[in-house]
This record gives structure tokens, sequence and C-alpha cells, in this order.
């Protein structure tokens, strides 16, 4: 129960690592609360969970959203102790093809969001003189890959986004990191291989650039994410972990 009595923030919090991820926190003793587009399926799986999770509809885009969901948060519980920026945006496109309206969702969603979040929850954590913030990136804010120009802009902005808030924070008691995940069976990867001409073969394709010979699950990403959120990290402040099979060694 390394959670025990903690409250936690996870955005995108209804599917793939974030509901992974809510339910480890809430099997860990934390009372969590799910920020999603998606209300109806957030409130189910905080409804799953048990009388101590709620639910906000939230898209991490617009300030005026992240401002009435700290709202409703704060009026409930006062404070939080951890914040999870998981809520994500993917787009497949060349970087001439991506148009300005897909750029700018991708960014705002991957980037802006966390930035959004940093703004109207950590401020409470640096008056109480603790806290810890996990930013979910990926694989492609590490190293290059085609057809990621948006996803991998807004991946890679998310850790020297990490860094420098680590250092801005690094005596306040607020801890901030990040992990990067490799290929994960997700909702997300689902979206992707339906795009292409054979799914299973992308799928295949997938599976082999993991040095591991296997995609990893949204559960052994909950796992590293957990790890952030507790007194386990107390020494880690602007860690970049990745969570890829061996792809980033190589």
């Amino acid at each position: 129960m390394r959670l025990q009595g903690l409250k936690c923030l996870v955005t995108g919090g209804a599917s793939g690592i974030g509901a992974a991820t809510v339910k480890r926190f809430a099997a860990e003793g934390a009372e969590v609360c799910i920020l999603d587009r998606d209300l109806p399926t957030a409130q189910a799986l905080a409804a799953e969970l048990g009388q101590d999770h709620f639910a906000v509809e939230l898209d991490v885009r617009h300030e005026p959203a992240v401002e009435q969901a700290a709202a409703e948060v704060y009026a409930r519980w006062g404070y939080i102790d951890v914040l999870v920026n998981n809520a994500g945006s993917e787009l497949n496109k060349t970087y001439n093809e991506t148009t300005v309206e897909e750029w700018d969702k991708v960014l705002d969603t991957d980037l802006k969001g966390p930035w959004l979040l940093c703004k109207h929850f950590v401020p409470g954590m640096v008056g109480r003189g603790s806290g810890s913030v996990i930013n979910i990136s990926s694989l492609n804010g590490l190293v290059g890959f085609p057809l990621s120009t948006a996803y991998g802009s807004a991946k890679g902005g998310l850790v020297v986004f990490t860094r420098d808030m680590a250092i801005e924070l690094a005596t306040s008691g607020v801890r901030i990191n990040c992990v990067c995940p490799g290929v994960i069976e997700t909702p997300m990867m689902e979206r992707w291989t339906d795009l292409m001409p054979d799914k299973e073969e992308a799928k295949a394709m997938l599976r082999g650039v993991m040095p591991i010979g296997r995609m990893g699950t949204a559960e052994e990403v909950a796992s590293a994410v957990l790890f952030f959120a507790s007194a386990d990290s107390s020494l880690c402040q602007g860690a970049v972990l990745s969570v890829d099979g061996g792809f980033t060694a190589q």
C-alpha cells in the first residue's frame, strides 16, 4: 500500500496507460480523480473502484476547463499529492502533410496540457512542500521516427519540460519525473495499426522493433508510474525513465 491515503489525479485516465495507472494507484491505497474527455467511461471506472474515487470531465487543451477541474478537485479534496499527465493525442503524417489544425491539436494536448495542469495544481503542492508529478512522454520523445514530427516534437518537448520544471522545483519538496513508454498495447496503438494496409503485419512490425520481442502492457507502464508516485523515488528529480523493452539501449 505504497500510496495509502494519497490523493492522485490522472489525466486521460479512462483508458490505456491512464486506466491501468488509476487501477494500480487505487490498489495501492490512493484516492484517485480520473480526468478525461470521455466522462461516462471515466465515471464507470471510478464507480468500479469504489466511493473514494471520482471522475471529472476535462479537455486538457483549454485553460478555462483546467481551471474548472481544479476548482472541482480542490472543493472536494482541498489538496493533491500526485499528478499524472497522461492525456495524449497521436498523429502519423509527414511534416508537409500535417495541417496547422492537426499540429495544434497534438501540441496542445501532449505539451500544453501538462503545462496547464502543472500551472493550476503544482502551486498547491509547493505550498504544502510535497508532491509528485509524473509526465507520460514516449519513445518518440527520445529518438526520431518517420511520420512523427508533431507527436515526437510534443513528446520531446515534454521531456525537456520535465527537466526544466525539476530544476525550478528542486528545493520545493515537489518531485517531477517522466516515463517514456515504448510500443505498448493500448487503444492508441490500435488506432495507429488500424490506419495501416495490413493491421496484423503492422503489429508484427511493432513487436519486431522491441528487443524483447513483444509489446509492453499498460500495466507494466503503470508500475513505473507507481515508482515515481511513491516515496521509493524520493531522490528522483527530473529523471526520464524508458519503459521500452530495450529499444533505446540499442
